[in-house]
């Protein structure tokens, strides 16, 4: 095993980053790296063993303490009890997926896998990272993947709930955005990975990381775990015909703006087809237009029951606003399945017309229905083992490794 210890940092090791950010890892320990992971769910130590871990643990004040935090909140406020106030304040005009403050009362530059890790690679950081402290006594070689936009924007994670609240929190979205821009010139050396091509163009207009390394590496999928399997055996079990149109939509939670179903409700309607099958995964209820069969699955946490639904679908359905590298576009491609979305965000990217998949013309219901409707008439000749192959072609673990160890390699240099 190689000597270099790197450490992966995220909040939690669930969801689309922690999901992604442990892959990385495995597939850093596949090539020989000494690579530990460290969540509020889940540490994993340079050895590659799971650990007991009480960072993150709640541990109540004693009464001195709770006395010394009253008079001090009655005598001045710290800078997240001032921009949390302000949030409270407006919270219910405000609209958005989620927001971060750049505060916390971790201290993860203490934690030994910190001290002990020659690189530290930050991943999904919200509520876990204070920048101040951090950035301003860690001073290894820093590597950030971006799963989303909040590392170079202000309270919010993507642009769009910017826009649309800054009428609100504007001014301490523009002053936290200041803030943590200040506070990355505290970083010697350091790198930002971008997942899609798209988020390193826009992390570079953002003038947060011009002395950093910048370089784009697509995330990877298992490609043992979503596989090509027998569709008209899966639907058999899922009650579905096997000449039917099946469709596919998945989101962590269903009413996220940001991923669209609201667009793909709106634009089911407006099919030609009538016979379609639509499986959604994810938490919360589905509005159903009467002649439209929707199989709710709800949320599913165990993959290999994930793989089955990308497999009996005839297309995933990707109808994100905004959206970086989905996890999910890369598991429905390596399960032989086109990809039907919007021409945005890494997307853009990897679907390739009429071969991995489809594009509406523009972000609208009557163009994603018109678009389902020019897949359904076409669905013959997308060959599911060509998508396959494009998964494991641009999606594969030890080639995502390997680009990251070079720039481990460039940052370890610089560092002497």
């Amino acid at each position: 095993m190689s000597t270099l210890k790197v450490l992966h940092i995220t909040t939690s090791s669930k969801g689309g980053a922690g999901i992604a950010a442990l892959r990385l890892h495995e597939a850093l320990r596949s090539q020989g790296i000494s690579s530990a992971f460290l969540a509020t769910d889940l540490t994993i130590g340079f050895d590659g063993k799971q650990q007991e871990d009480t960072f993150f643990k709640y541990q109540r004040p004693n009464l001195l303490k709770r006395i010394a935090n009253k008079v001090r909140r009655a005598i001045r406020l710290t800078h997240a009890e001032i921009a949390q106030k302000e949030i409270d304040s407006v919270k219910a005009k405000l609209q958005y997926e989620t927001l971060s403050l750049p505060y916390s009362k971790h201290q993860l530059h203490l934690h030994p896998l910190v001290q002990a890790a020659d690189i530290v690679n930050l991943h999904w950081t919200g509520i876990i990272l204070d920048y101040e402290h951090f950035f301003g006594h860690c001073q290894k070689p820093i590597v950030w993947t971006l799963h989303d936009m909040n590392p170079f924007q202000g309270i919010f994670h993507y642009k769009d709930d910017e826009i649309r609240n800054a009428e609100y929190i504007g001014q301490l979205d523009e002053a936290v955005k200041t803030f943590k821009r200040q506070i990355m010139k505290n970083v010697e050396v350091g790198a930002i990975v971008a997942p899609s091509k798209w988020m390193l163009s826009e992390a570079n207009k953002s003038g947060f990381f011009d002395h950093f390394e910048k370089i784009h590496i697509p995330n990877s999928v298992d490609l043992t775990l979503f596989k090509m399997q027998d569709k008209r055996v899966l639907r058999e079990q899922y009650g579905i015909d096997e000449n039917d149109l099946v469709i596919l939509f998945i989101s962590g939670s269903l009413d996220n703006a940001r991923k669209g179903l609201d667009l793909l409700m709106a634009a089911l309607p407006m099919l030609e087809e009538t016979g379609i099958n639509l499986l959604t995964i994810g938490k919360g209820p589905v509005n159903v237009p009467e002649s439209l069969k929707v199989i709710p699955l709800g949320a599913i946490k165990e993959a290999s029951k994930m793989a089955e639904c990308y497999a009996l679908a005839d297309a995933f359905v990707l109808p994100s606003r905004e959206d970086n590298l989905p996890n999910v576009m890369l598991e429905s491609f390596a399960c032989g399945v086109p990809v039907i979305s919007f021409f945005t965000g890494g997307m853009k990217e990897h679907i390739v017309e009429g071969k991995t998949g489809s594009f509406a013309k523009s972000m609208d219901a009557a163009a994603l229905a018109n678009t389902i409707d020019r897949f359904n008439e076409q669905r013959a000749s997308f060959i599911a083992a060509d998508i396959r192959a494009y998964a494991e072609q641009n999606f594969n673990a030890a080639r995502q490794a390997m680009a990251y160890i070079e720039l481990y390699d460039i940052l370890e240099k610089k560092n002497v």
